[in-house]
């Protein structure tokens, strides 16, 4: 639509030319030409405008002093190339022929060396992504509007994306004038200079920008910012000291300078760094609220709550500060200090959805279940609605009304194929809990039919017929999988494991599982896989690595069986039993546990 605004405009100046207008012709931008009243740029609109025009009593004419001019004397004609050029460009634009357009338009502008029309230009070979255009069209209006800040940032940006930064430097510098050596300017020049694929050539061109302003915090900061953007860390922290040496309590300044320790590894003098520059400026709410944040990511979440509750002592209605408390309290079990913060949201009219979202979770944990629903109910369209209507079908469903519980989900109406699929993940997750396996499956199929191949769907199919001894259905939908996605690790991993645990193809189901564990060798899951395979081809030594890997990696009740199995018939039966024992006391009734207890006492 912007387009053929511009266009039409562009059209409508060169027929007042060729009608013969004795003022002479000047290619200005149409929001600002002789029609300037007209607020419409639509064609109708300003035909009924001149008709009205037309309709008015003409004003009488003022007496001049001065003799008559005649047309041929005063006016300046369009040169007829001009004008071809000009309405090419708006018939080959209204067809939809940009490369046309822009060839025409550039042509125009190179031959009417006219600012308003390499303005234009410049505008449509960017809306085409023609930078070769754009650049010879932003020559042209540079050259005859150099003092433009708009063709400099256009120029500097391009020549910068094209690798060009040395070229990008005057123009860059231009900015930087113009702006009054502000912290703006020098963070718009960061920003272009970020997304140059030479990376050091674009810190090299930015270091040498800012070899003049020495003395400027802001230009020091913007290279600090950059460098660190880059990758260049120890750059960041040099010229980031030398901003706070000139600054000291510049709170952005501050917080960039604890990022770059933390990309240094020196995690330990980021909080000490804070926690220094607060002791100078207690008052520093941007640095203090960082520094919170850091904490919870520490997990020291004491120290957290600490600099949260200053910052409401500072501002009692602090919103970040009352959320993150809020969270904070759930995550240490202090429902009635949590219940406190979110209320206090909600009187303050703030993250109101959130608030009540969390309350539910809140009365969920106090086992207050009408409250729960009735706080989840409450929970509007957003990021936070699908989420708590699951929560209250699973209420209802634990309350024994399964049925219920799937009516609710299936009365939720389904915006997007994601949330369509969430609530298919959701309602399948009721019929497993109430183990209506059966159910379940067909759900899934269900949904297969309406999402065809989703990952998750398939995914989840494949558990749920593992419970019900469909093992052809479980291998066959995570061969699908693998077949989709060659590189999903947790499809790979459960694909071998099916394998080697529940048919004859052992060797077949190790090799996925040996190609999950090189691409995430970290995974407890994958270790116990690895060790199960071992120790199903009878490599006991083996298996018991990888087992004992993954069980002091993470204490499974799953691992624990499989663990104590190869370790009792390696002999260490006493080791086994305690392994067991141990697993039992976490998790009583655990059917593997159970199984293979049971299996070896005998």
């Amino acid at each position: 639509m912007e387009m053929k605004r511009i266009f039409l405009s562009v059209l409508i100046i060169a027929f007042s030319g060729l009608l013969g207008c004795t003022a002479p012709v000047k290619h200005s931008d149409p929001a600002q030409s002789k029609n300037k009243a007209t607020k419409s740029s639509s064609p109708s609109s300003q035909v009924k405008k001149n008709s009205k025009a037309k309709a008015k009593k003409p004003l009488a004419k003022r007496k001049s002093t001065k003799p008559p001019v005649s047309p041929s004397a005063s006016s300046e004609s369009i040169d007829p190339n001009l004008l071809y050029q000009l309405m090419s460009a708006e018939i080959a634009g209204q067809r939809g022929q940009m490369g046309v357009a822009v060839k025409n338009y550039l042509a125009a502008a190179e031959m009417s060396q006219d600012a308003s029309i390499a303005e234009r230009a410049t505008r449509i070979a960017v809306y085409a992504r023609d930078d070769k255009s754009t650049l010879r069209a932003a020559r042209v209006w540079v050259k005859m509007q150099p003092d433009n800040l708009e063709v400099h940032q256009v120029l500097a940006a391009l020549l910068v994306r094209q690798g060009k930064v040395e070229q990008a430097q005057v123009h860059l510098e231009k900015l930087v004038e113009a702006k009054g050596n502000s912290k703006n300017s020098f963070m718009l020049i960061g920003a272009l200079l970020s997304k140059e694929k030479d990376k050091q050539a674009a810190l090299k061109t930015m270091r040498k920008l800012v070899t003049k302003y020495s003395d400027n915090p802001s230009a020091l900061y913007a290279l600090s910012h950059l460098a660190y953007l880059v990758g260049s860390f120890d750059t960041a922290e040099e010229n980031i000291i030398k901003t706070l040496n000139l600054k000291p309590d510049w709170s952005e300044a501050n917080i960039l300078y604890a990022n770059i320790l933390g990309r240094l590894g020196e995690n330990e003098m980021v909080t000490v760094k804070l926690e220094s520059v607060l002791q100078k400026q207690s008052e520093d709410k941007k640095v203090r609220l960082f520094l919170a944040r850091k904490y919870i990511d520490l997990k020291k979440f004491d120290k957290a709550i600490n600099h949260f509750q200053y910052l409401l002592e500072q501002e009692p209605n602090h919103v970040d500060a009352l959320y993150a408390l809020g969270l904070l309290s759930m995550e240490l079990k202090k429902t009635d200090e949590a219940e406190h913060y979110f209320l206090r949201l909600l009187e303050l009219k703030q993250r109101e959805n959130e608030a009540r979202y969390y309350l539910g979770q809140v009365a969920e944990k106090n086992k207050k279940s009408e409250d729960a629903r009735r706080w989840y109910g409450k929970v509007e369209e957003g990021n936070y609605f699908l989420e708590a209507n699951i929560r209250i079908a699973n209420i209802i469903a634990r309350e024994g009304d399964v049925l219920g519980g799937r009516e609710h989900l299936q009365n939720i109406a389904a915006d997007t194929s994601e949330m369509e699929l969430q609530l298919y993940l959701a309602e399948g997750e009721l019929l497993r809990e109430a183990k209506q396996y059966q159910e379940a499956i067909q759900l899934y199929s269900n949904g297969l039919e309406r999402l065809k191949d989703n990952i998750s769907l398939l995914y989840a199919r494949a558990l749920t017929a593992e419970k019900v001894d469909n093992i052809h259905q479980t291998i066959l939908d995570l061969t699908h999988i693998t077949e989709l996605e060659p590189s999903n690790v947790e499809a790979l991993n459960a694909l071998g494991y099916t394998l080697i645990d529940q048919t004859e193809r052992v060797e077949e189901g190790f090799k996925y599982i040996r190609k999950a564990y090189a691409m995430n060798p970290d995974s407890a899951a994958i270790m116990d896989s690895m060790g199960w395979g071992y120790y199903r081809t009878g490599k006991h030594d083996e298996a018991l690595k990888y087992l004992r890997m993954a069980f002091d990696k993470m204490k499974d009740s799953e691992i624990a069986a499989h663990l104590g199995e190869v370790l009792w018939v390696s002999g260490e039966e006493q080791e086994a039993r305690k392994i067991w024992v141990d697993a039992l006391r976490e998790k009583p009734e655990d059917k593997t546990l159970l199984k293979v207890i049971e299996r070896f006492s005998e």
